[in-house]
C-alpha cells in the first residue's frame, strides 16, 4: 500500500477530479504513431501513445494545453477544451531529427550524434514476411547483412546471417543480443520486437571486445505503455507450396539411358524394345517399375499459422507488456494413412513474454522480464539428408515404391534405402525444447544525490535451455517381388533381405545454463552547446553445458571484462566518440586471457553549419571510425593451450591369440600462445537527407584486416610423425575484407493523402586470404592466397571430344581412358598433360559477395500495398554428385535428373551442356569442373502485401478499436540461371525445398 507521504515522492497525478481526454496520433501518412509523448504543457502528468497511436490523459481544467512530441516530428499543442476522441496529426520536422534516438551498444544515443555504422529495420517491415524464423524476415532488407537460406524444412529453415560477409576461416556469425543477453533470434516472433539494429564497424562493436569482430545484432523487445489495458490479436494462416521439387527421369527414359551407356561402351543393350515399352506404359508396374520418388516422398502443398495475443498497459508507476504466441509449420513429407503415428515433419512453438517496468520513486526504476519458448517437433525416422540421399541414389526402375502386398519395394543392394520406406515406414522422432529467459534490471538516477546526469544501472539474467530427442526407429521388411506363379497366380517374393522390426527407442538430450551480470555507470550532461556522455560497464557471464560428454566440456565457459564509452558533441555539429572493451575468456592461457580493444570515431554535421545555404539538402553528415575488435570463437575445442594424452591410442596385435593391446598417444599438442583473433576495422560513412528529408541516403565504405586467425598447421610434413588430429594449432591466418553498403529511402505524402515510399539497400563485401599457412604450391595459380574464402578450384572445360582424332591430338587426360562425348579440359600449364595441376580458381564462393533489396509501399485512405524484391550476385553453384553424375555407383544405380538427361551429349546433340553417358563412374567426367558450375545470381520477389483497415465507424459498430485485414506472400517469383533447384541451395542437387507462401491474416485491437 502506498502511503500519502510516499505518493508525494512519485509526483504523479491522482486520477480523481480529472477530465479524461482520448484520441489518436497519426503521422504524415495517416498511420498510427507509436510512443508519442502526450503531456500537460507546464505540468508533470502525461502518457504515451500505444501501438495503435491511441492515447488518454487526464486534465484538471479546460484551460490546460496538451502537448504532443515525437522524435523527428514537429511538436503540436491543442487545447484541453475538447469533447470526444480527437485525432492529432504530427508532421515531420528535420530540426527534430537532432533528438531522434538510435540503439547502440549497451544503450542509446541521439541519432545525430552517432558516428559509428549501424542499420535498423522496423517491425512492420519484418511482419510482411510470414516465417517462423526471424533470420528469413531480414533477408535483403538491411545494408550490411548477407544471408542464405539453404533449406525449408520446419525447424531447420533458418538462414545463415553474416554482417559484411566473411572475414575468418572459423566462426563468422554475429553476436546476437536480445534485451542485452546473448540469445537465439530465431526463437522469437517479430510481434515481440520493439527495435532491431545491427552494429557494423569498430566504433559500434569495440565495446564488445573479444565478441565484436563479426558484428552485433541488437534486438529489444517491447515494453509496457501507460493507459488502460490494450489487447491486440494478430492471426495468420498461410498455404505453402514447394518450390523446385527435384525432377528425375521416368523408368522408360532410365532404361533407355542404360542401353545408351552400353552402346557407348561397345556392349549389347540391357533392355529389349518390348521391355522398354513396359517401363514406359506401366503395363507391368511391379516387374518393370516406373517409380516417381519425388511424388512418393514429397507433397507440393502444406500450411502454417502464426498467432500472437498482446496485452499492454499500466500507469505512471507500473507498466506491463505481455505476449503469448503460437506458431505451427507443417512439412512436405508424404504419410502412410495406415500408420498409427505421424511421420511428417512439423514444428509447434509456444512463445510467452512478460516485461514489467516499475517506477519505485522518481529516481529509481526496476525492470523484470520473463520469456518462455516451448517447442515440439516431429520428424520421420530418417533425417532429411538420408531421405534425399536415397532419392538421388535409387533409380526409378530399381523396384516399385510398394510391392503388391503393400510392403516397401526392395532389392539385395542398398537394403533399406527405399525413399518412401525411409519417410513413412521407418518410425519417427520427436524433439521437445524448452527455453526460460529471465532478466532483472534496475536503474537509479543519481542526479539529486551527486551530479546531474549521473545514473547507475544493473542487470542480471538467467537463461536455461534444454532439448530432448526421442527416436522411435523402425526397420521395415525388405524383399524383392519376383512375379506370379504361372500355375497358381500367387505372388512370389525373394527371401527377406531384412526382417521387419518393432519400433525401437533411444533418447538424446542437450541443455545449457547461462548467467549474465552487468553493472553500468552512465553520465549524460549538456553544458550549453556542449553535450557530454560517458559510460563505464562491468559484465560477466557463465555458460554451462549441462549434458556435456566429458568433464572438460562440462567446465563452465566464462567471460569477464569492462567496457567504456565517452562522447562529445558541440552545437550539434561536431562529434567525437571513444569506445573500448577490455575483456577476455578462460579459454586462453593464464596471464594471456584479457585484451584491450579500442576504437575512435568522429562525425561532422555539415548541414548544421551557419554557412550552409543549400535548402534542398536538409541534412548532411560525414562519419569516420577506426578501431580494433576481437573474436574468441576460434575453435570447437576448448583449452587449446593444454596438451592431452589418449590412453586408448593405436593398437597392436601381440601373442599367439593376436590380442589387441592399446598404447598411449598424443591426442592434442597445446599451444601456450593461443589467443583470440583481432580485427582492425576502418569505416567512412555519409548520411544525406534531401528535400526536407523526403529522400535519405546512407553510404558506408569499410575495410578490415583480420589477424591471428586460428589454424591447424598445414606445413607440418607427414615425416614429422604427428597424427593428423594432433597437429598443433596456431594464430597464423590473415584475411582482408572490404566493401560498401548503402541504404536509399524515399517517403512522401501528397496533398491528396497518398503516401508512398521506396526503400533500397545494397551490400558488397569481398574478402582476400593473405595467409593460411599452406605449403608452397608447384604453380602459383594453385595457391589459395589472394583468393576468396570458399573459393572453388575446378578444371576448365573446353567442350566435349567430338571425334577420336580430336582425342589423339589433344593433351593427354590422365584420369581415365577418354571417349568421344567426354569432357575435354584445358591444359592450364601447357605441359601436354591434364592432371591435378590444371585446376584453377573458378567462379565465386557460395556465399554471395553482393546482396541487395528494394521495394515500395503505397497507402491511400484505408488501403495499403507493398512489394519487395531481394537478390544476390557474384556467387556460384556446382550441380554435381548423385543424380547429376549418372551411374556414379554403377550401371543402373543412381537416379538421374531431367536436367542431365535433356542436355547430355549424344551424336545428334553435340552442343550439349553435359558429357555423354557411361556405364559407371567416369573419373574423367565426374570432376569438379566448369561443366557443372552455374551462375548463382538471382532476383526474388521476396514479399508483397495488400491490406485494408476498417473505418472507425464500422470498427466501433463491431465493438473493436481497429481491424486490419491483409494478405501477403513470400517467395512469389524467382529469376535465376539454375532453374532445377533453388539458387540459395548448397552445392549438389538440392535438398528440402523452400516454399512459396500465400498468407491471410488479420489484426484486431479490442476496446
Amino acid at each position: 500500500m502506498i502511503t500519502e507521504a510516499k505518493a508525494r515522492d512519485f509526483s504523479f497525478y491522482q486520477e480523481t477530479d480529472l477530465k479524461l481526454i482520448t484520441g489518436k496520433v497519426i503521422d504524415e501518412a495517416r498511420l498510427p504513431l507509436i510512443g508519442v509523448s502526450v503531456r500537460i504543457k507546464g505540468g508533470t502528468g502525461g502518457s504515451i501513445s500505444n501501438a495503435e497511436g491511441e492515447f488518454s490523459i487526464g486534465v484538471r481544467s479546460n484551460r490546460d494545453s496538451i502537448q504532443f512530441s515525437f522524435v523527428g516530428y514537429k511538436t503540436q499543442t491543442i487545447s484541453a477544451n475538447v469533447t470526444g476522441p480527437v485525432t492529432v496529426q504530427l508532421l515531420p520536422d528535420n530540426k527534430r531529427d537532432l533528438d531522434d534516438v538510435a540503439v547502440v551498444g549497451y544503450g542509446t544515443q541521439k541519432k545525430v550524434s552517432v558516428t559509428g555504422s549501424l542499420s535498423s529495420i522496423s517491425v512492420r517491415e519484418m511482419e510482411k514476411t510470414s516465417t517462423p524464423s526471424l533470420s528469413n524476415a531480414i533477408a535483403g532488407k538491411l545494408p550490411g547483412i548477407i544471408t542464405r537460406q539453404a533449406s525449408g524444412e520446419p525447424g531447420g529453415d533458418a538462414a545463415q546471417v553474416y554482417i559484411r560477409g566473411l572475414s575468418t576461416f572459423g566462426s563468422n556469425g554475429p553476436l546476437v543480443l536480445i534485451d542485452g543477453v546473448e540469445r537465439n533470434m530465431n526463437q522469437i516472433n517479430a510481434q515481440e520486437i520493439e527495435s532491431f539494429t545491427i552494429l557494423k564497424d569498430a566504433s559500434a562493436t569495440a565495446i564488445y571486445g573479444v565478441r565484436g569482430a563479426n558484428g552485433v545484432i541488437l534486438i529489444n523487445t517491447k515494453r509496457g505503455e501507460s493507459g488502460k489495458p490494450r489487447i491486440t490479436y494478430r492471426g495468420e494462416v498461410a498455404g505453402l507450396t514447394a518450390l523446385r521439387l527435384p525432377e528425375y527421369i521416368n523408368g522408360g527414359q532410365y532404361a533407355s539411358l542404360m542401353n545408351e551407356a552400353l552402346i557407348n561402351s561397345n556392349q549389347s543393350p540391357r533392355w529389349t524394345p518390348e521391355e522398354l515399352r513396359k517401363f514406359y506404359d506401366g503395363s507391368d508396374p511391379y516387374l518393370y517399375p516406373n517409380s516417381n520418388w519425388t511424388e512418393a516422398v514429397l507433397k507440393r502443398n502444406t500450411w502454417q499459422t502464426i498467432n500472437n495475443l498482446t496485452v499492454t498497459g499500466g500507469s505512471e508507476i507500473i507498466k506491463y507488456y505481455t505476449n503469448v504466441g503460437f506458431t505451427l509449420q507443417d512439412g512436405l513429407y508424404q504419410q502412410d494413412p495406415n500408420n498409427k503415428f505421424n511421420t511428417n515433419a512439423n514444428i509447434k512453438r509456444y512463445n510467452f513474454r512478460s516485461n514489467v517496468d516499475i517506477n519505485l520513486s522518481k529516481s529509481l526504476t526496476m525492470q523484470l522480464s520473463l520469456g518462455g519458448i516451448i517447442s515440439t517437433g516431429n520428424y520421420p525416422g530418417f533425417g532429411m539428408s538420408d531421405i534425399f540421399a536415397s532419392m538421388k541414389v535409387i533409380s526409378p526402375i530399381a523396384y516399385p515404391v510398394r510391392n503388391p502386398d503393400g510392403t516397401p519395394g526392395g532389392a539385395s543392394t542398398y537394403i533399406g534405402w527405399n525413399p518412401w520406406g525411409r519417410v513413412t515406414q521407418s518410425g519417427y522422432a520427436t524433439q521437445d525444447g524448452s527455453t526460460l529467459q529471465s532478466t532483472f534490471g534496475a536503474k537509479w538516477d543519481l542526479s539529486s544525490f551527486t551530479t546531474k546526469g549521473l545514473s547507475i544501472r544493473g542487470l542480471f539474467a538467467y537463461d536455461r535451455n534444454s532439448q530432448t530427442t526421442n527416436a522411435r526407429p523402425k526397420a521395415f521388411e525388405v524383399k524383392r517381388y519376383l512375379g506370379q506363379d504361372p500355375l497358381t497366380g500367387k505372388d512370389l517374393y525373394s527371401a527377406a533381405f531384412r526382417e521387419e522390426q518393432p519400433l525401437g527407442y533411444s533418447i538424446g538430450s542437450a541443455g545449457n545454463r547461462l548467467m549474465y551480470t552487468e553493472l553500468q555507470l552512465n553520465y549524460d550532461r549538456n553544458f550549453g552547446r556542449h553535450d557530454v556522455t560517458a559510460m563505464l560497464l562491468f559484465n560477466q557471464n557463465e555458460n554451462v553445458n549441462l549434458t556435456a560428454s566429458s568433464s572438460i566440456l562440462n567446465i563452465p565457459q566464462r567471460r569477464q571484462g569492462v567496457a567504456g564509452r565517452a562522447t562529445y558533441g558541440y552545437n550539434n555539429r561536431y562529434f567525437a566518440e571513444l569506445n573500448f572493451g577490455y575483456n577476455g575468456s578462460e579459454n586462453f592461457p593464464p596471464g594471456k586471457r584479457y585484451g584491450f580493444f579500442p576504437s575512435f570515431s568522429a562525425g561532422w554535421v555539415i548541414s548544421n553549419e551557419d554557412f550552409w545555404k543549400i535548402p534542398a539538402v536538409s541534412s548532411l553528415k560525414i562519419r569516420a571510425s577506426h578501431g580494433k575488435v576481437g573474436n574468441d570463437q576460434i575453435s570447437g575445442s576448448r583449452f587449446l593451450f593444454l596438451s592431452t594424452i589418449r590412453t586408448q591410442g593405436q593398437s597392436y596385435l601381440f601373442g599367439p591369440g593376436q590380442e589387441a593391446l592399446y598404447g598411449m598417444e598424443e591426442n592434442a599438442i597445446g599451444n601456450q600462445n593461443v589467443t583470440w583473433e583481432t580485427a582492425d576495422k576502418n569505416n567512412i560513412g555519409l548520411d544525406l537527407g534531401l528535400f526536407k528529408n523526403i529522400l535519405t541516403l546512407q553510404v558506408d565504405v569499410f575495410s578490415e584486416k583480420r589477424q591471428n586467425i586460428l589454424l591447424q598447421r598445414r606445413t607440418v610434413p607427414a615425416a614429422a610423425g604427428f597424427f593428423p588430429w594432433s597437429i598443433p594449432f596456431g594464430n597464423l591466418g590473415i584475411i582482408k575484407n572490404k566493401g560498401i553498403d548503402a541504404l536509399l529511402e524515399v517517403k512522401h505524402t501528397t496533398s491528396s493523402g497518398l503516401f508512398y515510399s521506396f526503400r533500397g539497400n545494397f551490400t558488397f563485401a569481398r574478402n582476400t586470404i593473405i595467409e593460411n599457412d599452406e605449403a608452397l604450391k608447384r604453380f602459383s595459380y594453385l595457391s589459395e592466397k589472394g583468393l576468396r574464402l570458399g573459393q572453388s578450384f575446378a578444371f576448365v572445360s573446353d567442350g566435349f571430344f567430338q571425334s577420336q582424332q580430336e582425342i589423339e591430338t589433344s593433351p593427354r587426360q590422365t584420369f581415365s581412358q577418354v571417349r568421344v562425348g567426354d569432357v575435354k579440359y584445358k591444359d592450364i600449364n601447357g605441359d601436354g598433360v591434364i592432371d591435378s595441376f590444371d585446376q584453377i580458381p573458378a567462379g565465386y564462393s557460395r556465399l554471395p559477395e553482393m546482396s541487395f533489396g528494394f521495394g515500395s509501399t503505397f497507402s491511400f485512405k484505408n488501403f495499403d500495398v507493398s512489394v519487395y524484391f531481394t537478390g544476390a550476385a557474384r556467387t556460384s553453384v556446382f550441380l554435381s554428385g548423385s543424380s547429376m553424375w549418372p551411374f556414379f555407383d554403377g550401371l543402373g544405380v543412381n537416379n538421374v535428373m531431367t536436367e542431365y538427361y535433356d542436355n547430355r551429349w549424344t551424336p545428334t546433340s553435340r552442343d550439349a551442356l553435359y558429357p555423354a553417358i557411361d556405364v559407371g563412374n567416369n573419373p574423367n567426367n565426374f570432376l569438379n569442373s566448369t561443366v557443372w558450375m552455374r551462375n548463382g545470381n538471382y532476383l526474388r520477389l521476396r514479399n508483397a502485401e495488400i491490406g485494408y483497415t476498417l473505418g472507425k465507424g464500422l470498427s466501433n459498430r463491431m465493438g473493436l478499436k481497429n481491424l486490419r485485414l491483409f494478405v501477403n506472400g513470400m517467395n512469389l517469383a524467382t529469376w535465376d540461371h539454375i532453374k532445377v533447384m533453388d539458387p540459395e541451395s548448397n552445392d549438389g542437387t538440392g535438398a528440402y525445398p523452400l516454399q512459396r507462401s500465400v498468407n491471410f491474416g488479420f489484426q484486431i485491437d479490442f476496446k
